[in-house]
């Protein structure tokens, strides 16, 4: 049987346009499908978008919309943010999908006959950015730390869910029933856990008339993380009992911004452990990132659109910024000047020159064709060394350090760049030219096994920059149909390489 994998990032709100935080979590999510598709996995590989609560309600007034004329402009940003970052998902899961909207229903009806929804009156400081209630001791100078305002003040009769219920329970089981990828994760969730108790599960109609009808009372919607979080079920056919459900739940692996932790760690393992039903495997955080040291800012000029961005410069080379120079599970800054470094040192010169001065050698030397049987002659075929740095790589991406499964994929250049310059190709066809056979024989042999690790890096290299490691295949003369991990060390036979586009062309910054 086939294995298969479940990896869903979280939903991202549409109240504005996608941003480099955004990026930063689907090429994460993207590069791990990728990993596990060319392991041989059967993925399913989901994101979407949020699009109820008090945000895109307010949002939409503010700009003279309806919230679904909102969502009509916003929502293609992060459509065509996927499309132009070359993200591989295979659902775009929208909550206001009627799909989703009979989800998330079924499931409230389950949290009810577990006992657990009760309707009470309630007053305290709500944020509407974060779409949650805070405690005084959450804020900062009477501030949300996270939007920098002053929380509002509401007062409303509401439906709760017994939250309190399940806190002894969820504090035993974090980290354990549910695995969260860091010690230090599980530290801080339980840390949240000292303060909870039960959380409002509902909006008045009548206050907030965008939303999921609550069932059996049209005069509430659905708080509006009641609804997202279970989009991660509502989305693979839970209402329909979908063969995509049976087959996909739990998630494998939840990939979230440490901003929505709480939410993803205790409220969502809390509703699926009250109906009783799975909980996903393993939850893995991400930080923030900021921009030139500082919090990204509209007023400071420093938003990165990763969009325009990638337009620039191509979606490889922020796909690999992104995942090579932000830490994996911690925050990290975007500097153009560290970007067009990086650029320059691993993608230009490491992979790009390696690339094309190896496919001219061929051309040069053996008119462009190399066969197994010419580079036995000069010497002992072995790929040893990058079998081993393969093993690294494989265990990175198994414990989901993308930042070290770059760093692994990137020493297999640097030991071709390395036997380039040990074995000088150069000098061993100058001294052929002079008569001298047994050259031409150490010469095929150098240039075949070049090509040997240029293809194993091409396949090592396509969760992170999949586009480039489709031209460098195409360059060396195979089939993309060759892309993956079981048979990437079997020796080719032979190698017909042609010159292609530049893959990493020297830019300027903007």
């Amino acid at each position: 049987m086939q294995k298969k994998i479940t990896i869903q990032t979280a939903i991202a709100y549409p109240n504005a346009k996608p941003h480099i935080g955004h990026a930063l979590e689907f090429v994460q999510a993207d590069a791990l499908a990728r990993f596990y598709r060319l392991a041989g996995f059967d993925v399913m590989f989901t994101t979407g978008t949020d699009e109820h609560g008090t945000k895109i309600y307010k949002t939409a007034k503010e700009e003279g919309m309806t919230p679904e004329e909102l969502l009509d402009h916003n929502v293609p940003y992060f459509k065509d943010m996927c499309e132009k970052l070359n993200i591989s998902n295979d659902l775009f899961l929208r909550t206001s999908d009627e799909m989703l909207k009979a989800g998330a229903q079924k499931l409230w009806r389950l949290l009810v006959d577990a006992g657990d929804i009760y309707k009470a009156a309630y007053e305290g400081l709500y944020c509407s950015g974060c779409e949650n209630y805070m405690l005084e001791k959450d804020l900062v100078d009477g501030m949300c730390p996270n939007h920098m305002r002053a929380p509002e003040v509401l007062k409303e009769e509401n439906y709760f869910f017994k939250l309190s219920k399940y806190i002894p329970w969820l504090n035993e089981h974090i980290g354990i029933e549910l695995q969260v990828v860091s010690e230090f994760r599980v530290s801080e969730i339980k840390n949240m856990l000292k303060d909870l108790n039960d959380i409002s599960f509902s909006r008045p109609k009548s206050v907030l008339p965008w939303g999921v009808p609550v069932p059996d009372d049209p005069e509430h919607v659905m708080y509006v993380w009641s609804d997202a979080l279970a989009n991660y079920l509502t989305g693979l056919g839970y209402a329909q009992d979908s063969e995509d459900y049976k087959k996909f739940w739990p998630t494998d692996i939840n990939i979230i911004g440490k901003d929505i932790m709480k939410f993803h760690a205790i409220y969502w393992p809390a509703m699926l452990k009250s109906a009783n039903l799975p909980l996903p495997k393993k939850l893995y955080v991400h930080g923030f990132v900021t921009s030139e040291g500082k919090k990204m800012s509209k007023s400071l000029g420093n938003v990165v659109d990763p969009i325009e961005f990638a337009a620039v410069y191509g979606a490889d080379a922020l796909r690999y910024y992104l995942l090579s120079q932000v830490p994996t599970q911690d925050d990290g800054d975007f500097s153009k000047d560290r970007f067009l470094e990086s650029y320059e040192a691993h993608l230009a010169n490491n992979v790009g020159n390696l690339v094309s001065r190896t496919v001219a050698m061929v051309e040069k030397y053996f008119d462009g064709k190399i066969s197994k049987s010419m580079a036995d002659k000069g010497g002992e075929h072995s790929l040893k060394t990058i079998e081993e740095l393969y093993a690294d790589y494989a265990k990175a991406f198994e414990d989901y350090d993308i930042k070290l499964a770059t760093e692994k994929s990137m020493q297999v250049a640097e030991y071709a760049n390395k036997f380039v310059e040990d074995n000088k190709p150069w000098a061993l066809a100058k001294l052929a030219a002079e008569g001298d056979s047994s050259k031409n024989d150490e010469l095929a042999f150098a240039l075949f096994h070049l090509l040997e690790v240029i293809r194993v890096m091409a396949v090592m290299l396509l969760p992170f920059i999949p586009d480039k490691a489709v031209l460098v295949f195409e360059s060396l003369g195979l089939s993309t149909d060759d892309f993956n991990f079981e048979n990437m060390f079997e020796v080719q036979g032979s190698y017909s390489v042609k010159k292609g586009e530049s893959l990493f062309p020297r830019i300027e910054v903007i």
